[in-house]
């Protein structure tokens, strides 16, 4: 199993999660009272068809395997429900809701067509879709809470992740249609009259604060962050999460204390209050007093990207302005390598790039946020298989899901026996059912 027990079961799209328990079908197995549909079970079945090798096997063979899984998920949730240190907040789920319904409602169009289309599809209003969206995303939850708490995050090895790419390699996703990028991030920077305004404007704010005046009323009034509207207030982070100048000024200040002098990040100039510490995490409010820069900054910036592209012919020359140069902190000591990358996956500006350059060539000057971007076309290839040296990361990262995945199992197999679990499947069965389908 190279994917998370939790990641196999949310293979299923939006719209077939609507349709799910459409037609009350039959009960094909319940734990502790919960019923499994047998529409549940098909649906799963069909969504692991591209599991290597599992089309081969005889129907009802993969009808108990997708049951199995479905009652291994009523089984976590279960768990879930009886612990009662795990909550998930009412909020988080209608926030969480929210945001997937408006990016469904766009993929199709607007909310209009996204009614329409879920009629058609599955006979279910806008509210009976929310509804079943809402119970998804609360078990979702759940499933991250019990995890969390019972197996964290383990973070695998070099050795660990060389012993599952040995065992898995043949197994691991083949990529199709793929490209090898790096990139040059620069970023544009207001020009110095613009800095000087805003870090005076900070400055003033720092002085009010240290005649009296409320941080809470400052931050309401002057931030240009949307937190202001809550004084300032981020919440806990935890290390590494945050801006590193931010977190840097951050972590050396005692709880009460608000930083002396404005604080510089990419976003701009930040007065900086701690509210709160607990462990490794550190709750902050603060102040930001955004830099814009002007349109001949932009320009400026435009003009000498476009003039160092010029100039970088080859890999090399590419790779060690990258690591001089680019204020992508991520890829920069990598000389600028984004690794692989799907075409149908990349965003407009990559693929336009992929699309219209060959291997070795370097785009012009493109914008993606505050930063301009030069783009290198590294390789191309039609195929291919993940790499231990080219493809660390992601190996790391189907290791991780691997690694949760067998402690999970093992945690739910000793919850199952402290539950009822009763399997109705057999009489949902059909002649030929136990045979396997024809070579």
């Amino acid at each position: 199993m190279l994917r998370t027990f939790l990641c196999a079961l949310s293979t299923a799209s939006l719209f077939s999660l609507a349709a799910a328990r459409a037609p009350l079908d039959g009960i094909a197995a319940q734990v502790d009272g919960t019923p499994i549909l047998f529409s549940e079970v098909e649906e799963l079945r069909s969504a692991m068809q591209q599991r290597p090798g599992f089309g081969a096997l005889p129907v009802a063979r993969q009808r108990q395997e997708a049951l199995d899984r479905l009652i291994d998920d009523k089984v976590l949730l279960g768990k879930a429900k009886q612990d009662t240190t795990l909550r998930v907040a009412d909020k988080d789920v209608e926030s969480r809701v929210a945001d997937m319904y408006a990016r469904v409602a766009q993929q199709q169009g607007g909310e209009r067509q996204l009614e329409i289309a879920l009629r058609q599809a599955t006979g279910m209003s806008l509210g009976q879709f929310k509804a079943r969206l809402g119970d998804q995303v609360r078990e979702n939850f759940y499933r991250q809470r019990v995890q969390m708490k019972y197996v964290g995050d383990p973070q695998p090895t070099q050795m660990q992740v060389r012993s599952f790419y040995e065992q898995y390699k043949d197994s691991l996703p083949v990529q199709y249609n793929v490209a090898h990028l790096s990139h040059l991030q620069w970023r544009v920077k207001a020009g110095a009259p613009l800095e000087k305004e805003a870090q005076e404007r900070t400055a003033a704010l720092i002085a009010r604060m240290d005649k009296g005046e409320s941080f809470a009323e400052l931050a309401k009034l002057h931030s240009d962050d949307y937190s202001g509207r809550e004084g300032g207030d981020l919440g806990y982070t935890k290390r590494g999460a945050l801006d590193p100048d931010y977190e840097r000024a951050a972590f050396t200040l005692d709880v009460g204390d608000y930083t002396r002098k404005p604080v510089r990040t990419r976003f701009g100039y930040h007065v900086i209050r701690v509210t709160g510490t607990k462990d490794n995490e550190v709750r902050t409010s603060h102040i930001l007093i955004r830099v814009t820069p002007s349109a001949e900054d932009s320009a400026r910036a435009r003009a000498f990207l476009d003039s160092l592209g010029r100039t970088l012919k080859t890999a090399a020359a590419f790779k060690a302005a990258a690591r001089s140069l680019s204020e992508d902190r991520k890829t920069r000591d990598l000389g600028g390598d984004l690794g692989w990358f799907s075409r149908d996956s990349l965003a407009g500006a990559y693929k336009a790039v992929v699309d219209s350059l060959p291997e070795g060539g370097v785009s012009g000057p493109i914008q993606i946020g505050d930063s301009y971007h030069l783009i290198r076309v590294d390789r191309k290839a039609d195929e291919r298989h993940l790499a231990l040296d080219e493809d660390f990361a992601l190996i790391s990262q189907y290791t991780r899901e691997w690694l949760i995945g067998q402690k999970l199992a093992a945690l739910i197999k000793t919850w199952r026996e402290q539950m009822h679990i009763s399997n109705n499947l057999a009489q949902f069965g059909r002649p030929g059912d136990s045979e396997a389908p024809p070579e």
